[in-house]
């Protein structure tokens, strides 16, 4: 019976790169979707590495007030003085930019060449195609992901996949969650509809890394046969993984050509085990993955990866820096499992609720 890769985007955070992929061994393969990247880890979810920071102190207007020296006080005593006209202040004195500094924040404006703290998220492409990530998506980021692959292993069939899921929590102050379904095959190697849910549970650590554990597809919903004749689904049933992943800045500007280099490693069991055709779907065990990606230019990384069974390659392109798509076309099975490289592409969108 054939087996089926479970694929649901990562990422992103703050992501949107949100998210990652899982399939089981033998018949698919996948291309992130992410938020993260991989989102389930959203697509890359994108680190803060990605946010762009503008800050500058903010101006109060009781500081600014507190730069007009008050009066010197007069004595009781004396008689009251004959005012006497001030002198004209020049166009240009401190007086006079302070008062046009109070204006500047009756009328809600920032003064010019002066920002206020903020961030400014762009769009991630994602840094895996297949192995999860330790990033991933939270505070009520919602992400759904399809992919397709031109054939399945063993055969010359055309299949394709299915993901939607929620991130929630907040992997920065506590720690984020993500539970999502995925199709596992839109009825050619499995029964239309046949699936499973599947669970992470990541963390932040700092600006630029990220831990996380989960557990994919540990509840399954199976269909009947595919119409090639194949029977449902024998997604692993302990594929369970403990996961890290750290973002290098080798340029500080990300606008910059290869301004970032996101390298993940990680140690699983079930579908990140050594293919075997006659395993069984209970079998036990533990297996290293990684990936390493690279930003290549602001809306493209470059990205190579050992899923456990297979060596992986492809690109990540986020072509809009306003609208959350992230689209990875890739091959997997070029060296390891598999009958020959099979190419692969996937899509992912991620919105915050």
């Amino acid at each position: 019976m054939k087996r089926l890769m479970w694929y649901v985007g990562c990422c992103l955070m703050p992501l949107f790169s949100a998210s990652t992929s899982h399939a089981s061994p033998e018949i698919k393969s996948s291309a992130p979707t992410t938020t993260g990247g991989n989102a389930a880890s959203l697509g890359k979810l994108l680190s803060s590495a990605d946010y762009q920071a503008f800050s500058a102190t903010p101006l109060v207007a009781s500081d600014i007030l507190a730069q007009v020296p008050p009066p010197p006080p007069t004595p009781i005593d004396a008689p009251p003085a004959t005012p006497t006209p001030a002198p004209s202040a020049p166009a240009n004195s401190g007086n006079q930019e302070i008062q046009n500094q109070l204006n500047n924040i009756q009328n809600n404006q920032t003064p010019a060449g002066e920002k206020f703290e903020t961030y400014q998220p762009k769009i991630s492409p994602s840094f895996s195609i297949f192995n999860p990530v330790g990033f991933g998506a939270d505070n009520n980021l919602v992400f759904f992901s399809v992919d397709y692959q031109s054939r399945t292993r063993f055969s010359q069939t055309s299949d394709g996949e299915a993901g939607i899921g929620i991130g929630l929590g907040d992997a920065i102050n506590s720690i984020g969650a993500e539970v999502s379904y995925s199709l596992n095959s839109f009825g050619s190697s499995a029964g239309f509809g046949s699936g499973g849910f599947s669970a992470k549970l990541h963390k932040r650590i700092g600006d630029d890394a990220a831990v996380a554990i989960g557990w994919n597809q540990f509840a399954k919903i199976q269909f009947g046969g595919g119409s090639n004749g194949n029977g449902p689904s024998d997604y692993p049933n302990n594929s369970y993984y403990l996961v890290g992943s750290k973002i290098l800045r080798t340029r500080e500007d990300i606008n910059d050509v290869f301004s970032r280099v996101a390298l993940t490693a990680g140690v699983g069991s079930g579908v990140f085990l050594p293919f075997d055709r006659n395993a069984s779907i209970d079998r036990t065990g533990l297996n290293v993955f990684g990936s390493v990606g690279v930003r290549v230019a602001r809306p493209i990384s470059a990205i190579v990866e050992w899923t456990g069974q297979d060596l992986a390659a492809g690109v990540s392109v986020a072509p809009f820096d306003n609208f959350p798509l992230v689209i990875t076309p890739a091959f997997r099975d070029i060296t390891g499992a598999g009958d020959g490289a099979r190419f692969v592409l996937g899509a992912s969108l991620a919105f915050r609720f």
